[in-house]
């Protein structure tokens, strides 16, 4: 706790006169990307139908039958709001499992710039839409050393841009590109999400078309998407991207294999078991299904991939778990059990086959008169690969700190360690996903702070 408050002190000092990142080059231990703002919902929840308004004249004493006929007050629907938005995001890194230009072994300390995002948000009666743009670049994690030039905005890339119509209370059609309904948009409460966005799996944009129904207890989404979200501006071949796409692999990448995602199906149902003020008990299932192309045979194979999870918020202390599987059929010139993905400008190879299981419990933390309110939460993650591989497995120990007064200030603290994590630790970055890095424990420190409006 003391770590923790010590982290929103120091993060409060370093804002107020004022007011993700990709990985690290270095050795190619990056950090985990960052993920969307969390104050958007999980799941496109639609609005309650307009309440009737009350007949007026109904109220009027019984003992007046000369008062005049009221007309009853029209029905008015919520008025159209648009928002722009602006966040701008440092951090502070401490990397006990780093490594320096010669390759030895450090532990690294860096304050830096991370992200300036620009949003924009439309909710009106029968239309809605929504818009997310990164800059990144000028900090440690792009480094002249890994031939970038050092300026803020030397990345950028479109995170996500859609518009929608709402046919109904209950049901919408959304075009654009938008996330994936396969689960939870994000799985936990980790600012680095799971090692679910390091498979391609949460928290992933793709470009096409999708309909969600919604009522008190079930909610159906699906949606076609026959490419994923186009690249940005970056040094990478194919990965100035947010979203963890399969991609062209870079030159670096051992047995980089050059692939594209396509005509992907992909839809999830979530049904409430029991719902009370404080939250929900739910279960999901989801599923896709797609095609993947190869660049060097010119062949297509495929993915697969299935989930299901039980979600319980209601009660102070909340848990998820989930588990999902895997399957991609890369149809590569070299090795089809693996295949380049990336994001962020980098690219790395995931194992191609495997099951992933995810647990976290979160508790929310009475603050009292203190400024900001806290939410603290772990899980463990690990992806089971076939024998010749090894798994992959991470923990994260984290707190996200919120000022009462605006809402403005959000504030991460977490800690990581991971064995063959591509985030956690240097040499794990390329393969670490794939057959592995070292087979090591590594960890790392981080604090991500950001001031939005």
């Amino acid at each position: 706790m003391t770590f923790l408050f010590s982290a929103a002190v120091l993060a409060t000092t370093l804002l107020a006169p004022g007011g993700g990142g990709p990985p690290a080059a270095t050795g190619f231990a990056l950090v985990a990307p960052p993920t969307d703002d969390r104050s958007a919902a999980d799941d496109w929840t639609l609005p309650p139908a307009v309440a009737d308004a009350t007949d007026m004249a109904a109220l009027l004493p019984v003992t007046l039958p000369a008062a005049p006929v009221l007309a009853e007050p029209a029905k008015t629907a919520p008025a159209p709001r648009l928002k722009l938005g602006i966040g701008v995001r440092g951090r502070i890194d401490i990397r006990f499992n780093d490594a320096n230009g010669v390759g030895q072994r450090e532990t690294s300390k860096h304050v830096s710039f991370d992200t300036l995002i620009l949003s924009a948000n439309y909710d009106g009666p029968r239309f809605f839409g929504s818009a997310d743009y990164r800059f990144y670049g000028g900090n440690f994690i792009y480094g002249r050393g890994a031939g970038y030039k050092g300026y803020p905005g030397e990345i950028q890339f479109l995170s996500y841009a859609y518009a929608g119509a709402k046919l109904s209370p209950h049901d919408r059609v959304t075009v654009g590109i938008q996330p994936v309904p396969f689960d939870d948009r994000y799985w936990g409460s980790s600012w680095y999400n799971s090692l679910g966005f390091v498979y391609g799996l949460e928290e992933t944009y793709n470009t096409g078309i999708s309909y969600t129904h919604s009522d008190d207890r079930l909610t159906v989404s699906a949606g076609f998407f026959p490419v994923a979200g186009p690249p940005g501006i970056g040094n990478s071949r194919d990965s100035a991207r947010y979203s963890v796409n399969i991609v062209r692999g870079d030159s670096y990448l051992p047995f980089a294999s050059r692939n594209a995602e396509r005509n992907m199906a992909i839809g999830k149902v979530r049904y409430v078991l029991d719902s009370t003020q404080r939250g929900q008990l739910s279960v999901t299932g989801s599923g896709w299904v797609s095609q993947v192309h190869s660049f060097d045979t010119g062949e297509n194979g495929s993915r697969h991939a299935f989930a299901l999870s039980v979600k319980d918020d209601r009660r102070p202390l909340r848990f998820k778990l989930l588990a999902a599987r895997q399957d991609i059929d890369p149809r590569n010139a070299q090795r089809n059990d693996l295949i380049a993905v990336g994001d962020y400008d980098f690219s790395y190879n995931i194992a191609a086959r495997g099951t992933l299981t995810f647990a976290e419990m979160g508790h929310a933390i009475d603050t009292g008169a203190f400024p900001f309110s806290l939410d603290v939460y772990a899980s463990y993650a690990r992806v089971l690969k076939k024998a010749a591989f090894a798994d992959t497995q991470r923990i994260n120990v984290g707190a996200f700190w919120n000022d009462k007064a605006s809402k403005r200030i959000r504030i991460w603290t977490e800690m990581l360690v991971g064995r063959n994590d591509p985030y956690v630790g240097a040499g794990q970055f390329s393969s670490g996903a794939a057959q592995g890095g070292d087979d090591r424990w590594k960890a790392s420190i981080l604090m991500m702070f950001g001031y939005y409006l």
